[in-house]
């Protein structure tokens, strides 16, 4: 072979190496911007969801506090003036407790939204019953037996249903950390 040949062929395969690498690296930085773009979306999410969470149970606890509040001013001699105020604020907290879990409601997954809306439901209830006792406080007190009783039930039933929404948004953004989406195009 002569020498003009072997160095026309070294120069090729020289470039043809080049252009070899430079296609490998280019796709390999490619797929790790992809990678990193999941992951960084996926902490976004995550971060996204946990603080649409943490809006939502801020207003429900405040709520619920404003109805014991209340419940407990309308027990033994009664108090109404306080009673109503705890009720005005319990009203104020339930209005954002509703805001709030709209916001979650687009965040989700749906079983967050779910046990959300149970909190907000029963939050709703119980502040209906206090309106209801509050009605009848100033009556025999015979009467609020029945009040006192449906409270008390009232009150676990938020508690559980708070206890509830806790665990599954904890689930929902352990399972959100753990996994991230992969294209399947670029396994």
């Amino acid at each position: 072979m002569d020498q003009g040949i072997a160095a026309l062929l070294g120069a090729t395969v020289g470039v043809v190496g080049t252009v070899s690498a430079s296609a490998v690296s280019g796709w390999s930085s490619r797929r790790q911007i992809g990678v990193q773009a999941r992951v960084d979306h996926a902490h976004w999410r995550r971060q996204a969801r946990r603080d649409a969470y943490s809006a939502f149970l801020a207003p429900a606890n405040e709520t619920r506090n404003a109805l014991k509040q209340a419940a407990r001013a309308l027990i033994g001699d009664v108090e109404v003036e306080a009673a109503d105020r705890h009720l005005h604020d319990a009203h104020s907290a339930l209005g954002e407790v509703q805001a709030t879990w709209a916001a979650l409601a687009v965040e989700g997954p749906e079983p967050v939204e779910q046990a959300a809306n149970a909190v907000k439901t029963a939050l709703h209830s119980m502040h209906t019953t206090l309106l209801a006792w509050r009605d009848h406080a100033e009556g025999a007190p015979d009467h609020n037996v029945g009040f006192v009783e449906r409270h008390a039930v009232e009150v676990t039933k938020v508690s559980e249903r708070i206890g509830a929404f806790t665990t599954t948004a904890r689930a929902a953004l352990d399972e959100a950390g753990a996994t991230v989406p992969v294209d399947p195009g670029n396994r």
